[in-house]
């Protein structure tokens, strides 16, 4: 980089690990040339670098691009499902792809091409046997989201979307075809979104769901669109970006028009729990009483909607979501209050799919000195999803390292730090 620093006329620069060290740590801030440097590298045009400013235009540098620039059409998304081997690359990665600056832009964009003349659907046709293959196999995957480990069905969806990624190069790549191919392909990185979730990747579930709202907005279904797109809020807020949460919520929340929908409710508990991350008791209480409001019907709705969010919407999740507000309003006994009773086998096993969200209720077992019933939780969740990754296993053993002392936690750190040790995934 000090090499093409000094090609573009902008003088040299020390060619130090330790600088570029500090850039990644995000103690210092790049000088604009040296940014400038960077993006010539990347091929990152100087005017974004100007425009969304540090460390926001990495994300064009990132190879991941498309998911802003590619256009809302089929011909866009069938492009973007193309690259979705891409995606799976992305698991080391630790930050959202779209993030402050670039989720205005994107939500302006996904408006403007839901807000557009509705597309008329192609006349019926029997679609190529592999994609109704496909379709066979992502239903019964499905059914088994949730109650098989995410580390064995995770590969298994990850392979069917690399299926249709490659039938959207073949004869299914056809208009007539096109649809029918995007919307299962919404359905199956909905299904890897979920499962990523469960291992506690957030940022790479966060991929997966901006494809599917690609696909869902050009294949037509505008409901399964702004179902998705709550999704990406869901993974935003997972990933400590509250703000973003408020204005995904927010953009998600304007087409919906179908009374008695649960999916205002769902994105007013996400509203609430950024408030409550933000610190922001009032519009925090505002939030949850709207939500509370859009939820009234949960158990009579939901099974005769058919949604990518309403699906997974249950009870024990709200009350998760209460005690999780309460945690984070800086309230533990009542944040307790309201986990405890998830905390039977029957009823937190439906929720360890959830992943990382379950660790609030890590968090507060330990902030209440519960270090034993912390420690359970956190082993039923790592034997579930499986052999976490390094970056993971690093989250659990930060939050045990001050209870090192005791013989049950070192075992559990010890086995995080040698996966052949680790627990093996199952089912529940």
């Amino acid at each position: 980089m000090a090499d093409t620093h000094a090609k573009l006329g902008y003088g040299s620069m020390a060619a130090r690990r330790e600088k570029v060290s500090r850039w990644e740590s995000g103690r210092t801030v790049p000088e604009l040339t040296a940014q400038l440097a960077m993006a010539h590298i990347h091929g990152v045009p100087q005017s974004e670098v100007h425009r969304l400013g540090w460390p926001h235009w990495l994300r064009l540098a990132s190879g991941e691009s498309e998911l802003l620039t590619r256009s809302w059409t089929l011909a866009g998304a069938v492009e973007t499902l193309r690259d979705v081997d891409r995606f799976a690359q992305c698991s080391a990665r630790s930050y959202l792809a779209v993030t402050d600056p670039l989720t205005l832009t994107f939500t302006k964009q996904w408006h403007a091409a839901i807000s557009g003349p509705p597309r008329l659907a192609p006349p019926p046709v029997n679609p190529p046997d592999a994609l109704r293959g496909a379709q066979v196999r992502v239903q019964a995957l499905e059914t088994m989201w949730g109650t098989v480990s995410p580390a064995h069905l995770q590969p298994l969806a990850q392979s069917d979307l690399s299926l249709l990624a490659t039938l959207a190069s073949g004869p299914a790549r056809h208009e007539k075809f096109a649809p029918s191919l995007l919307l299962l392909a919404a359905r199956t990185a909905g299904l890897c979104a979920g499962l990523s979730i469960g291992f506690g990747e957030s940022a790479l579930a966060e991929r997966y769901y901006l494809l599917a709202v690609r696909a869902t907005t050009a294949g037509g279904d505008v409901r399964g669109s702004v179902g998705y797109l709550a999704l990406v809020a869901y993974t935003h807020l997972l990933g400590g970006a509250a703000e973003d949460v408020i204005l995904l919520a927010e953009a998600a929340l304007a087409p919906i028009r179908q009374p008695g929908h649960p999916l205002p409710g769902f994105l007013h508990l996400l509203s609430a729990r950024a408030h409550a991350l933000l610190g922001d008791s009032v519009q925090c209480k505002r939030a949850l009483n709207n939500a509370a409001k859009g939820l009234v019907n949960l158990a009579d709705t939901k099974n005769t909607l058919k949604c990518a969010v309403t699906r997974n919407i249950s009870e024990d999740w709200v009350a998760l979501c209460t005690g999780i507000i309460a945690a984070h309003l800086g309230r533990p006994q009542q944040a307790l209050d309201r986990f405890s009773p998830l905390l039977v086998p029957s009823r937190l096993s439906r929720l360890l799919p959830l992943g990382h969200d379950l660790l609030h209720i890590v968090d507060t077992q330990l902030a209440l000195g519960q270090v034993d019933a912390a420690l359970a939780t956190a082993q039923r969740m790592i034997t579930f999803s499986g052999t976490p990754s390094d970056r993971v296993a690093r989250v659990y053993q930060q939050r045990f390292s001050a209870h090192i002392a005791s013989p049950a936690v070192r075992r559990f750190v010890e086995k995080l730090a040698h996966p052949s040790t680790a627990c093996e995934p199952r089912g529940i």
